[in-house]
């Protein structure tokens, strides 16, 4: 997935802003791993302009490890007892601006889809801007349209909620634990006081004030209790201003009308440095979500530091 040496360089130095392309798949791109107590945390970078990755290569990377946790499952139950259950995986990355379809959504129409693939120009924290044509992808989650792209840390932990490894989920408190751990990580962190909505999955600030604001999107699917996809945290990307810079513009963000979309960077000002690191913060996370992995008492947040 590694674009060509002028291309890379023309999207970074060229004052036209040469217009960055989805990036053809590669079997190979970097990425660090690291493995916590129970949990293995894989952030995903690439030679793009940003280190963004594209939506394909992540799901190739999820689908991989929840394949080996099905296969697992399948086994008959002597040799399961036998055999070691696969650790939970963390995958996080910043993802190249792509529009992605809830499962039971409708398909755009071709000028919908036009509409949403249209240039958009993205400043890099790297430095420069560049300007990219977004891609479309239906996916396996409920919901409606929503956006991934530079500025946003994607998370997606493809766990056995039913793993003899912890304590069991059910789906609703596994998706509360996701909604929790980015609850405290914006507490701590940041020092921004965030909440859920309910029937209306994320994290929201001021979501019992007058203008309710989503930070952080929520969609997940499981198969056979092997979960995918998950929680995408709004950094420092455009939530106001023009389509032209500001993909959220472009839509109704997972069709909810008369609701804002936010960032970190809106929310906190001067708490986030102009040049946050995405493999750090992801790290930070990661580290929340395991505490809450082993330990039923943290998968929820109150507001109360624990």
């Amino acid at each position: 997935m590694v674009l060509t040496a002028a291309i890379r360089t023309a999207a970074l130095q060229s004052p036209r802003r040469a217009l960055v392309r989805p990036p053809r798949l590669s079997p190979r791109w970097p990425q660090s791993t690291r493995c916590l107590s129970i949990l293995e945390h894989r952030h995903l970078t690439s030679d793009e302009p940003g280190g963004l990755v594209s939506y394909d290569d992540a799901q190739s990377v999820q689908e991989q490890h929840r394949a080996r946790l099905l296969a697992w499952k399948a086994l008959p139950d002597a040799q399961r007892r036998d055999t070691p259950s696969p650790r939970p995986l963390l995958i996080s990355f910043e993802c190249a601006p792509t529009f992605t379809l809830g499962r039971r959504q409708d398909d755009l129409t071709p000028a919908q889809a036009a509409h949403l693939q249209q240039p958009l120009r993205v400043r890099l924290r790297s430095g420069g801007d560049a300007r990219f044509l977004p891609v479309v992808r239906k996916t396996n989650r409920g919901g409606l349209t929503t956006y991934h792209g530079p500025g946003q840390l994607v998370v997606w932990p493809v766990i056995d909620m039913h793993s003899p490894l912890y304590a069991r989920y059910g789906v609703a408190s596994y998706a509360g634990h996701l909604e929790a751990t980015t609850q405290r990580l914006l507490a701590t962190r940041f020092g921004v006081g965030a909440s859920t909505v309910r029937d209306e999955p994320g994290v929201w600030v001021d979501a019992d004030g007058e203008r309710p604001r989503k930070i952080a999107a929520l969609g997940v699917h499981h198969r056979r209790y092997v979960t995918a996809l998950g929680l995408a945290l709004n950094v420092d990307l455009p939530v106001e201003g023009g389509e032209e810079t500001n993909p959220w513009a472009r839509f109704v963000p997972c069709g909810l009308e008369g609701k804002a979309v936010t960032s970190v960077a809106a929310e906190a000002g001067d708490k986030l440095e102009r040049a946050w690191d995405a493999a750090r913060l992801a790290g930070e996370w990661a580290r929340l979500f395991e505490q809450g992995i082993l330990d039923e008492s943290k998968r929820s947040f109150d507001g109360i530091q624990r």
